[in-house]
């Protein structure tokens, strides 16, 4: 997939206040943003040719951060991605890795490192 025009940050956590802070984070940064609530939401509502990179919470309902991105990963989508989970856990670490994730970060995480992240990801 050609993402020559992409730019757009997207946001994927079901924790309201997550996603606004973030989001504004981001959007006082400079970055456009989108936030979607939940994996299916991003999935089926997202204009993935448009985006930078995602910032992805691992732990939501019906859908996790990995299990997002595996479908994505089953339609040949490829955007560079940040997981966010709030407990330390090594097996999903290693899934990470294994599903090209680039960063892992556990909450709180330094802005920072989210800001590294996604100025790598940008250009």
């Amino acid at each position: 997939m050609d993402r020559g025009n992409a730019g757009i940050v997207a946001v994927i956590d079901d924790d309201n206040d997550v996603g606004d802070v973030l989001g504004g984070l981001l959007e006082a940064m400079g970055y456009q943003v989108e936030t979607y609530r939940s994996g299916m939401d991003f999935l089926s509502n997202a204009r993935f040719d448009r985006l930078a990179c995602l910032i992805i919470d691992q732990n939501m309902p019906r859908m996790t951060g990995l299990q997002m991105v595996e479908q994505l990963a089953q339609q040949g989508v490829n955007i560079p991605a940040l997981l966010i989970t709030g407990v330390h856990d090594q097996e999903v670490e290693r899934q990470a890795v294994k599903l090209g994730v680039m960063t892992v970060l556990e909450k709180p995480m330094s802005h920072h490192e989210l800001l590294r992240f996604i100025s790598v990801s940008v250009g």
